[in-house]
Formats: structure tokens, C-alpha cells, sequence
């Protein structure tokens, strides 16, 4: 990645209302939004699966999520379910 530069760069679009961005950003999804007339802004972005968008929209689910990773960085972690007793369960209801 190149460094940061407050000095603007002309480009000119080509035909097809392209205009090459330089190879550190080869491959790299970007977000294009135009938020006045006269001004088009070009940002990094990063892609996520629609299937684990859920999580980022469900604030409670991220929070409990983040937890548990740092509950987990710490080795902590609960006790396991008991199969045994759980067994001893499934067996009495099928009496």
C-alpha cells in the first residue's frame, strides 16, 4: 500500500468512464459513492458472506460473540454437556 497523499492526482476516465486506481488496489473492492454532484468518492471495502451478515447487523449477537472469544483467549470455558445423565433422560421418556 502506498503512503498517504494530500496532494490530488488528475486522472482522466477513459471511454468507458473508467480510471486505473494503481496497482496496490488491483483485486480490491472498493465502494464508489457520488454524496454531492461534482464529487465521487472511492473507499476500501471488504466483503462479507450475506450468511454471517446477519451477526454484524444483531448488536446483542456480536457483543456475545466478541465475549466469548476473549472468554476463550483467557481458557475459560463451562463444563460440557453430560452425556450420561442426559442418556439416563432419553431412556425414562421412552418408557
Amino acid at each position: 500500500m502506498t503512503t498517504r497523499s494530500a496532494n490530488p492526482v488528475n486522472k482522466i476516465a477513459d471511454s468507458k468512464g473508467r480510471i486505473c486506481l494503481g496497482k496496490e488496489y488491483a483485486g480490491r473492492p472498493v465502494i464508489v459513492s457520488r454524496p454531492e454532484d461534482g464529487v465521487v468518492e472511492i473507499k476500501l471495502a471488504e466483503a462479507i458472506p450475506v450468511k454471517e451478515a446477519w451477526l454484524y447487523k444483531n448488536k446483542e449477537a456480536l457483543d456475545a460473540l466478541m465475549r466469548g472469544l476473549v472468554q476463550t483467549g483467557r481458557g475459560e470455558f463451562v463444563d460440557g454437556p453430560d452425556l450420561e445423565e442426559d442418556a439416563k433422560i432419553i431412556a425414562a421418556m421412552e418408557e
